[in-house]
């Protein structure tokens, strides 16, 4: 049996994934958890079943997962598919641009029949139509975005306990500057950690690994692929700054130094998360749906 969908297609019975009649290059974790997330389009499996069909009862954390969904993106968002993280049940696959099936219904013949004035009717219905549809699709990228940030707030929330827990750690073994900041402490004292803070700092880091970055780098593609959501929220501009540095310093700086636990972009950047920018896009949503 085999599962399509864009330009991909999945042997389900030898694992083989092929993009446009070539293999793909991927590790095998990857073919697995694409497969096994096409098998259930368009449900949302989570986490624990992913960890349990993928890695087989292995003990890893979700650090590994977070990676493979990270590269999996990479592969297939410039082909029109999506691995959407729906918030406190796990990720389901979904192709953005799958072409519109039509059916042929008959011939409409015009009998007796003013033409020009059938041909106004028809501009003035698809005006009304694509001004719905516009609409509708703006309030959908909006919603979605206002969800991204979600998962983002609580991920950052859940990172804070476990950066306190570590720094309080720290604090018993060694005088740690107040001017320092939590990544240039951190940074300084990894390699005097000891297991237990190992341990900490690993997990502190895999929030910035996992849905930290996952969330930031989609709200930065929604900003930036709609322009209309940009013209709508005047704060967007502040968001595609605060994010397009977090970004860039995460890819050059935080992911190639284990030592840091921790990234952070604000005043210090002159890129502060603009505060107000949730609420902003909360009652955006609320006057247009």
């Amino acid at each position: 049996m085999s599962l399509e969908i864009g330009p991909y297609v999945v042997d389900v019975e030898t694992g083989h994934v092929s993009k446009a009649g070539e293999r793909v290059k991927w590790g095998i974790k990857a073919k697995q958890l694409f497969t096994l997330l096409l098998q259930n389009s368009p449900q949302t499996i989570t986490k624990e079943t992913i960890l349990a069909e993928v890695w087989k009862g292995r003990v890893v954390t979700e650090n590994s997962l977070y990676k493979t969904i990270s590269k999996l993106r990479q592969e297939l968002n410039p082909d029109g598919i999506e691995i959407e993280s729906v918030f406190g049940e796990g990720y389901r696959i979904m192709a953005t641009s799958a072409p519109i099936k039509q059916k042929k219904t008959g011939i409409l013949v015009f009998k007796r029949f003013d033409v020009i004035l059938a041909v106004g009717l028809l501009l003035v219905l698809s005006i009304v139509v694509y001004r719905w549809m516009s609409h509708n699709h703006l309030v959908s990228q909006m919603v979605a975005l206002d969800k991204h940030l979600a998962v983002t707030k609580q991920a950052f929330i859940s990172q804070i306990y476990r950066r306190n827990e570590l720094g309080d750690l720290l604090s018993q073994r060694f005088e740690l500057s107040p001017d320092d900041s939590w990544e240039k402490r951190f940074y300084l004292l990894y390699d005097e950690m000891n297991e237990q803070e190992l341990f900490l700092c690993q997990q502190t880091r895999a929030y910035t690994e996992g849905p930290i970055f996952e969330n930031n780098q989609a709200v930065l593609a929604l900003l930036n692929n709609n322009p209309q959501m940009v013209s709508s929220l005047p704060l967007s501009q502040e968001l595609i700054s605060h994010l397009t540095l977090w970004l860039n310093k995460y890819e050059r700086v935080f992911k190639d130094s284990k030592k840091m636990c921790l990234l952070y972009v604000g005043v210090e950047d002159g890129a502060k998360y603009p505060s107000d920018f949730d609420q902003q896009l909360k009652n955006w949503i609320e006057n247009h749906q």
